[in-house]
């Protein structure tokens, strides 16, 4: 769901203060504008406390072995290139390690709710159109804080502060056109995530294997496909029904002989019609599209031109892409 270590990392892992996270980061600083034509928002997966799962889950190798955060190095260009040029791209952090990390994702949500939508930093962002790209446990904490804003949107309010973080967040939510999941596992599958994990932690000394074995996002995996039928279920009560949904899902298992993590129908659930497997992708490779021309990169560029440029239909399908 994160970006794994090698053996060769462990030096870098950091003590057990993680609370100097950083909310917010520009991945396009040549577009600071508080009045964009489209806001992208990229949410990273499970990682070990680095605090650096923003960019690197958004890393990919190339072909000619280079590193690329490619919605920072391509997107913008590749999007000036179809006369989208005001476009603020955002990159999440919160609190999703194995290492120190405790937050369920629906506290994740609730987070963000008010570090974020409800932030009059951030609120005129939410009068231009808004896509939320999510990988993995990602994918799940853009569900949650859609419905948690829902919540907001519709709860009575008492005093000016609600009724301000109210207005926020129904902005927010009337201007939410899209979502893009990588890798999400939208029916669950907490015990397969769990056991990957817990085999991944053998690379670590025993200090670090007994902290992600008690690490509160492993505990959180317990109950785990009831509570993600449950996120679908009001994650589609709080969108409106022409809301963009595009989907990737892994066509190759991470380890040798063992079976892909997410499978493509949990991947796919909530796509409908659009959803597209990389058949070279494992789960940690979804998100790092090798090139240019591939799929999980060039459909997501597409998507955004089209959402920006408002080519969207009732059926909340794009045209040129179904």
């Amino acid at each position: 769901m994160g970006q794994l270590l090698s053996t060769t990392d462990e030096m870098q892992m950091p003590d057990e203060n993680l609370s100097a996270i950083t909310p917010v980061h520009d991945l396009n600083p040549e577009c600071t504008s508080t009045n964009p034509d489209l806001v992208v928002i990229f949410f990273h997966g499970i990682g070990y406390g680095k605090n650096d799962e923003w960019k690197e889950t958004w890393t990919s190798t190339t072909s000619d072995e280079k590193r690329v955060c490619w919605p920072q190095e391509w997107l913008p260009a590749d999007l000036a290139t179809q006369n989208v040029n005001n476009v603020r791209i955002l990159s999440l952090s919160y609190d999703s390690a194995l290492l120190g990390g405790n937050e369920h994702v629906t506290d994740i949500g609730k987070n963000l709710v008010q570090s974020l939508v409800s932030e009059s930093e951030y609120e005129p962002l939410w009068e231009a159109p808004i896509v939320l790209v999510g990988y993995s446990f990602g994918g799940l904490v853009v569900k949650s804080l859609v419905v948690e804003v829902d919540k907001r949107v519709n709860a009575r309010t008492v005093n000016p502060l609600d009724e301000q973080a109210q207005r926020h967040c129904t902005k927010f939510l009337k201007n939410l056109k899209g979502t893009i999941f990588y890798g999400v596992p939208h029916t669950g599958g907490g015990e397969d995530f769990k056991q990957f994990f817990v085999y991944q932690s053998q690379q670590f000394n025993d200090v670090n294997k007994k902290r992600i074995a008690e690490s509160g996002i492993l505990k959180s995996f317990e109950g785990f496909n009831r509570q993600m039928a449950e996120l679908s279920v009001d994650f589609e009560i709080a969108v409106d029904p022409t809301l963009i949904i595009y989907a990737f899902g892994e066509g190759r298992p991470v380890r040798r002989g063992g079976s892909v993590l997410v499978p493509y129908a949990s991947a796919q659930y909530l796509a409908r019609r659009n959803h597209y497997k990389v058949e070279d992708a494992t789960h940690i490779t979804i998100c790092q599209p090798t090139s240019q021309q591939a799929i999980n990169y060039s459909l997501l560029k597409d998507v955004l031109v089209l959402v920006m440029k408002g080519t969207q239909r009732r059926t909340g399908c794009l045209d040129n892409l179904c």
